[in-house]
């Protein structure tokens, strides 16, 4: 009989233990929705004696979902792509964006990626990517291709420009 209650106790005891007390209620700080106003624009790419980019994408620099910015881009360079890629209409420090591209080595895909800023720019203009040996990557955003002397980065530039902030 002592036996019984004593296995009886442990099991109320071990089973008071396993219950679960209501958890309070999560405080979930509002952040301020700050409104930065963007323009839709192209994306292009240039490279610089990097040889072929079969494909290549760009990050949106604004994270517009719970995983970040979409990635926009597509086919290889020499050509620029209406993607509607959305650009904040101001530049400021810390424009950061993911750029992925295909660069295909004897036939077998080279998939490459890195995170760069977006170099500085007064006025809104198209995308373009600059691929420069060693996976260099530099972003900028002008209203002129590389071919342009108005373009930040020429297109016969050898080496890419230090990267600022």
């Amino acid at each position: 009989m002592i036996k019984k209650l004593l296995l009886l106790a442990s099991i109320t005891a071990l089973t008071a233990c396993n219950a679960t007390a209501p958890v309070a209620a999560e405080k979930k700080e509002a952040k301020p929705y700050v409104y930065i106003p963007e323009e839709y624009v192209s994306i292009s790419c240039v490279t610089h004696g990097t040889g072929y980019i079969h494909s290549f994408a760009i990050e949106e620099p604004i994270h517009s979902g719970p995983v970040g910015g979409r990635m926009a881009g597509g086919a290889s360079c020499g050509g620029i792509i209406a993607a509607g890629y959305a650009l904040p209409k101001t530049w400021f420090p810390g424009m950061k964006v993911k750029v992925r591209w295909n660069r295909p080595i004897k036939g077998v895909d080279s998939w490459h990626e890195k995170t760069t800023n977006i170099m500085r720019y007064e006025k809104v203009g198209n995308i373009y990517v600059h691929f420069f040996p060693g996976d260099q990557v530099r972003v900028v955003a002008a209203n002129s291709n590389g071919a342009s002397p108005h373009h930040p980065i020429l297109e016969d530039a050898t080496v890419p420009p230090a990267e600022d902030q």
